[in-house]
């Protein structure tokens, strides 16, 4: 079982104490749940960094995201192709 953590202490661990960046995101429709396990996690601190130290939007953040979800997968679907085809390679 994956351990969630509390959006709040999130927040406490990046040194951010305006919630005001959250609520814009959660307006937009992210992170709406208090408790987030570690994908999520880890999409919260990419999307305060892109809001706080970069400057996008929320409605820039959510795409963002989705083009990191999208790529992860795309990645997957690559090593997978890729040892698929070195195994075929190798033969019996």
């Amino acid at each position: 079982m994956q351990e969630r953590a509390s959006v709040k202490e999130i927040l406490s661990l990046l040194e951010i104490e305006d919630t005001s960046i959250l609520e814009s995101l959660r307006d937009e429709g992210l992170f709406q749940e208090d408790f987030v396990g570690p994908d999520a996690a880890e999409e919260l601190r990419v999307a305060l960094t892109l809001v706080r130290d970069l400057g996008v939007n929320p409605a820039g953040v959510e795409v963002v995201l989705h083009l990191r979800r999208r790529m992860r997968v795309l990645e997957e679907l690559t090593e997978s192709s890729l040892r698929r085809l070195l195994a075929e390679l190798e033969g019996p």
